[in-house]
């Protein structure tokens, strides 16, 4: 990334710099302790704090330039006077990835979107020089930080796309026009703005908007929701992905067992095999693995790739062994979807002489959260054979709780985490299998962070 002042001047269209020096700007920060020298600082207004305010800090730092929305600053540097600082930095994303002329993969979807992006990038790195969105850098702001922070040279450009209302994701694709776009599922998060799954699938639909004239889209070919709305769209291409043998992709042949699971693909000749668990997680890989072959990767290379997959990302089906016990730390977020997905993978591991679930709350369900977590106790009882006590912890979750019928099932509530950790003090654990699953904001791997350590001191 390589812009002279008057040539961010210029894209972030502002009618008034102040200049000090001729400098070449190399990066962009929105906080002042991250600055890097050669970086142009972007202040935002928030609730709590005023980026304005550090301006003079992002300068001592290195900073060699800050766009103001503040007029007449009393900083005798480099300042571009601009009216909106969203406005600006989608600006200078949207010219810098002209430069980059790099093809762009768009990625949402109710659950796996950052598994899916990560498997896309182990395929896409034995090829090609890729850049991804870190963290849940994924909204209005995240995906033009992402994009401003991609290397001179990168060759394809992974971005994770959220959205909890309608216009987000066209706004953007509108940005980004992928060649790629993806939706991994419809599922139930944020029905507390999308109302209900259909108009989540419309929300997600958006991602096609400004897909390019070439460009493929990639989705969940089971879901009739996502079906119905590519059947009406005939300029679309698309290729359909799931188990169904109606799918242009699909999988078959799988087979789990404790440490990986096999499965084939449909008209590939090879025996493919994974040690990410679940059977979601299938589908995430089929759909990389359909951007991968689009890009060229040779099937013995992704076949090769799969096997250092397995801990791709921190709190999704994530193993934890100690001791003679695993721990699978599936606490980065939850949905009645992800949930039941969870309860399958536990449901495959076999070789423990007890398993355990530890369930928290599942937030931003709407009007019905009660009736979701009502149902997830309505899954166990139609689904459970072999889970032997099953922990909830949180207000929400004490319908499961409450619901769950299965008489060969110990179950205990607790209020928050802290007693479900005083409640492990008094237990040995000994060739036990614990699966942990919450939305975000319960922080179930505090649990587990206070078992691990006890384990470590005894």
């Amino acid at each position: 990334m390589k812009y002279s002042i008057e040539e961010i001047q210029k894209i972030v269209q502002s009618k008034k710099i102040t200049k000090y020096n001729d400098v070449t700007i190399t990066g962009i920060a929105i906080d002042s302790r991250k600055v890097k020298p050669g970086d142009l600082f972007i202040p935002f207004i928030g609730d709590n704090t005023d980026g304005h305010n550090y301006i003079q800090k992002a300068f001592d730092n290195g900073a060699v330039a800050s766009l103001s929305l503040r007029e007449n600053l009393e900083i005798e540097n480099n300042i571009i006077y601009i009216a909106d600082s969203y406005n600006s930095i989608q600006l200078l994303a949207k010219d810098y990835l002209k430069k980059l002329s790099a093809k762009v993969v768009a990625i949402t979807g109710s659950n796996g979107k950052t598994t899916t992006k990560d498997i896309i990038s182990g395929f896409l790195s034995i090829k090609y020089k890729i850049h991804k969105t870190i963290g849940n850098f994924n909204n209005e702001l995240g995906v033009p930080i992402t994009i401003l922070s991609a290397p001179e040279n990168t060759e394809i450009l992974i971005l994770e796309m959220g959205a909890d209302g309608f216009g987000q994701l066209n706004f953007l694709s509108k940005l980004v026009e992928p060649d790629f776009a993806i939706i991994t599922n419809i599922g139930e998060s944020h029905l507390e703005f999308f109302k209900d799954r259909a108009g989540i699938a419309n929300g997600k639909f958006e991602i096609v908007n400004y897909l390019k004239n070439d460009g493929i889209f990639i989705y969940n070919g089971d879901d009739p929701l996502l079906s119905k709305l590519v059947f009406k769209k005939s300029d679309l291409t698309s290729l359909s992905c799931g188990f169904s043998n109606n799918n242009d992709m699909y999988i078959k042949n799988y087979k789990f067992n404790n440490y990986s699971t096999s499965f084939s693909i449909n008209n590939i000749n090879k025996k493919f095999e994974t040690k990410l668990r679940g059977k979601h997680n299938l589908l995430n890989i089929l759909y990389s693995y359909a951007v991968a072959k689009e890009l060229g990767i040779d099937d013995n290379k992704i076949i090769e790739k799969l096997n250092d997959l397995e801990k791709i990302t921190k709190m999704r089906l994530e193993n934890i062994n100690f001791k003679n016990n695993l721990i699978i730390n599936d606490a980065y977020n939850a949905s009645p979807t992800s949930m039941k997905a969870a309860i399958d993978v536990l449901e495959n591991i076999n070789n423990y002489d007890k398993k355990t679930l530890v369930l928290g709350n599942m937030y931003e369900l709407g009007v019905n959260e009660i009736q979701f977590h009502k149902d997830i106790a309505e899954y166990i009882n139609n689904n459970s054979k072999t889970i032997n006590r099953i922990i909830t912890v949180g207000c929400l979750s004490k319908f499961i709780h409450e619901n769950i019928l299965l008489s060969n099932i110990e179950k205990l509530h607790f209020e928050n985490n802290k007693n479900v950790e005083e409640y492990f003090e008094n237990k040995k654990l000994n060739n036990e299998v614990l699966l942990f699953k919450a939305s975000r904001s319960m922080k179930l791997e505090e649990i587990i962070n206070n078992l691990i350590e006890r384990d470590d001191n005894e």
